[in-house]
């Protein structure tokens, strides 16, 4: 058997109507009022003239006055019956008291504007009605029921208060009116305002996804409120100042606005702890320019506010910003539907940056094969181009780099020094999308001082953020052979998304691609300047073995072909000569065949107790010393340890340097200071230049300052450095008015040394 459910009878409630209400209470004041006072006057004439007629119209005021008051108590919103027992008593209180036309035609005249005011134009004309009827009735019935006529005193007393009293009811009941209708149009008018704003702004933050949509919702609700500033407020973590307020937008009514609420101003909430635990708990806070009056951070100087609103904007539980607004009027109070508003825009706000984030992972989840794929296609090129046979294509890297990253800037910097010695970021390349201007323009130099979040970053190998305004910047470091070259960053301009986890990991790969091109570029660099140093080794050394090997082999030819004509005495002397070309090729041939050795590491030292002086005089009786070279050697002891084979080696490479490059006078001096014996080597030349100190120890290099064409191969200093440091001193230049190096070694062996060559063992390189 099929059963039916009945549909239950849903009573509808309708809302009264606001303003009706508003009427009604302010009619049931004034009858009370009214009534009060007319029974307060009916009682006072009845008592001044002994009349009880007036004493039953007090007690029926009185009883009005009191309904009048239980009707306000109860919000009584019936009005029909009230009308009816008002007329039908006020009538009464009329023909008993005896008053005349004019009196009753004001009285009936306050019903009958009440009825107009008070009751819908469909029931109206009836109770009109019935106070015509009431009026008339009033008049006739003096006469019908032939009642005596009053004293004209009392006629006189009862019409005067009749017309005062209901003459000033009836024109405040107007007054009344028309003020609850005036509220009601600016009531109205403010209702559409506010309306078009949220739609306005609803338009804006739900149906858009530029970064201009909050600038417009912002201008709709500030225009509506009435506030000369309004601004929105996003929370971030500064490594400084802890969590932070960044004014991401501001609308304004003047251009003239305080820094405070400028976009890209930062506010620490640590100074505002006060407003932080109102907003962090979602509760509006209306104490804020108070709350850093004062302060550093003052929000109401010149072009400032005087009063100020915030709404936290809160997503997912989690409070991210700030919705506000603020008054230059120190007397500004602000209203419910201000709040509303602005609690209103939160949400929207809220939505939006909530959609904004949902789309970004929805690009990235949906974009996830692509984004990889033009990353990678982005990281061949950048590889193709920078690691390629000629690697020298930089712009073309970063083109590629930059739209793969959809990015509006990618730049590089160099670090190098100011005149003051502080590192700073020199740009050395940079791309910019087509019609922007580039933030970083190459060969634009800043302080590290004044980016030390960047430059702390970067030494720490981690990835450096920043926010400037609607900026944001991804900086990470170049590496190139352990040390610090520079940095490569990525510019978003009006930035409304974070960097994401493929933004930082694509970077850091950017990085070590170009760490590797400038690693390789200074390994070029180098091998270049290698090579031809090792071209010029060549030449040099087949310059220097030529000259002694032709006069070795020219000599020798010249003795064996010997017939007699060479005495000798002649004999002796170019045997002599061979004897030195050939002692000087040997020298050349040792001190290649250590620099050889010194490069591999398999050159050992033999320090033992020696003399410095015994040595250098040992070296000078086997130099051939030109006759124009005065050559001095001091006459003392300098007791040390170190070996001497590599001492002598040492000595001869310095005198040979002097000799060559120097001036005319040539000097050997030594001396101790307890720990260390030193040996200087002092000529008269003209010194080395400024520009050559650095390279003097380099290998193959030479001072351009010589007197003569330099000749040699270039490795004396350099080798000799090298053996003083294996044998634990050290060769050192020191400026003077000609030229001076200084050896030193150590002037007792140490205990490891000691033993070392107590066994006789070899000190490793």
């Amino acid at each position: 058997m099929a059963t039916t459910l009945q549909k239950p009878h849903m009573a509808i409630a309708v809302r009264p109507d606001p303003m009706r209400t508003t009427v009604l209470m302010r009619w049931h004041g004034l009858r009370r009022m009214v009534t009060a006072f007319s029974a307060i006057a009916a009682a006072f004439v009845a008592v001044l003239l002994g009349w009880p007629a007036a004493a039953v119209a007090a007690v029926v005021a009185a009883l009005t006055a009191l309904d009048a008051h239980i009707a306000l108590k109860t919000v009584r919103g019936r009005v029909g019956p009230t009308l009816i027992i008002d007329m039908t008593a006020g009538g009464l209180a009329c023909i008993a008291v005896g008053v005349p036309a004019p009196g009753i035609a004001m009285v009936m005249s306050y019903f009958v504007v009440l009825v107009a005011v008070l009751v819908p134009a469909a029931r109206a004309w009836p109770l009109a009605l019935y106070a015509v009827v009431v009026g008339t009735l009033v008049l006739v019935a003096p006469t019908v029921l032939d009642l005596p006529d009053p004293p004209i005193e009392r006629t006189i007393a009862a019409g005067v208060v009749a017309s005062v009293v209901f003459g000033i009811a009836t024109i405040e009941i107007v007054r009344r009116f028309a003020a609850t209708l005036r509220e009601r149009t600016e009531e109205e008018e403010r209702r559409v305002l506010v309306s078009q704003a949220i739609s306005v702004a609803s338009r804006a933050l739900v149906g858009e996804d530029d970064a201009t949509a909050l600038g417009f919702a912002l201008e709709a609700i500030r225009d509506a409120i009435g506030a000369p500033i309004a601004f929105v407020e996003q929370n971030t973590e500064d490594s400084n100042m802890g969590l932070t307020a960044i004014v991401v937008e501001s609308a304004a009514a003047n251009r003239s606005v305080h820094s405070a609420f400028q976009r890209g101003t930062q506010t620490p909430w640590s100074e505002m702890p006060g407003a932080r635990s109102h907003l962090e708990g979602g509760a509006p806070f209306f104490f804020r320019i108070e709350e850093v009056s004062g302060t550093h951070l003052d929000r109401s100087g010149e072009s400032g506010a005087r009063k100020e609103l915030d709404v936290p904007i809160v997503v997912n539980g989690v409070w991210v910003g700030v919705v506000g607004a603020a008054d230059t009027n120190p007397s500004r109070r602000w209203q419910p539907d201000d709040l509303e508003l602005l609690r209103t825009l939160a949400d929207l706000t809220a939505a939006f940056w909530q959609r904004v984030e949902d789309m970004r992972v929805r690009d990235s989840l949906i974009g996830s094969l692509g984004g990889r794929l033009r990353y990678e296609e982005a990281l061949a090129k950048a590889s193709k181009f920078l690691l390629g046979e000629r690697g020298l294509s930089v712009d073309s890297a970063l083109e590629s780099i930059g739209l793969a990253a959809s990015v509006d800037e990618v730049y590089i910097t160099r670090t190098v020094p100011l005149p003051n010695g502080a590192p700073s970021a020199e740009a050395i390349a940079s791309w910019v999308q087509p019609g922007l201007l580039p933030i970083h323009a190459v060969a634009e130099t800043v302080p590290y001082s004044e980016i030390a979040a960047i430059r702390e970053a970067i030494q720490t190998g981690s990835l450096a953020k920043t926010m400037d305004g609607r900026n944001a910047e991804l900086v990470v470091g170049i590496e190139v052979a352990g040390g610090w070259f520079g940095s490569v960053g990525f510019v978003r301009r009006q930035a409304t998304r974070s960097w994401s986890r493929r933004d930082e990991a694509f970077l850091r790969t950017i990085a070590d691609i170009l760490g590797a091109y400038y690693e390789r570029s200074q390994s070029r660099l180098r091998l270049e300047s290698l090579l031809a140093s090792k071209d010029q080794l060549i030449a040099s050394v087949s310059h220097e073995l030529r000259t002694p090997l032709t006069a070795v082999v020219g000599l020798a030819e010249e003795l064996r072909a010997n017939d007699g004509t060479i005495g000798p005495e002649e004999a002796d002397q170019l045997i002599g000569v061979i004897a030195d070309e050939s002692r000087e090729m040997a020298d050349l041939v040792e001190d290649l065949l250590i620099a050889a050795r010194s490069e591999d590491g398999t050159v050992a030292v033999f320090p033992e107790r020696t003399d410095l002086a015994l040595l250098t005089a040992s070296v000078v009786s086997h130099l051939t010393v030109p006759d124009d070279i005065e050559l001095l050697v001091d006459d003392q002891a300098s007791a040390a340890f170190a070996d001497p084979v590599r001492i002598r080696q040492v000595i001869r490479n310095l005198l040979t340097n002097a000799m060559r490059y120097g001036g005319k006078h040539v000097r050997v001096t030594f001396g101790s200071d307890g720990e260390a014996t030193f040996l200087d080597v002092v000529d008269d030349g003209p010194g080395i230049p400024d520009h050559d100190l650095e390279s003097i120890f380099e290998p193959y290099g030479r001072s351009s300052s010589g007197r003569v064409s330099p000749g040699s191969v270039g490795l004396g200093l350099t080798l000799s450095k090298r053996l003083s440091e294996l044998m634990g001193g050290s060769l050192t230049y020191i400026p003077s008015s000609g030229c001076t190096f200084r050896l030193t070694v150590p002037s007792a062996p140490s205990e490891e040394a000691e033993a070392l060559s107590l066994t006789g063992s070899a000190v490793p390189s």
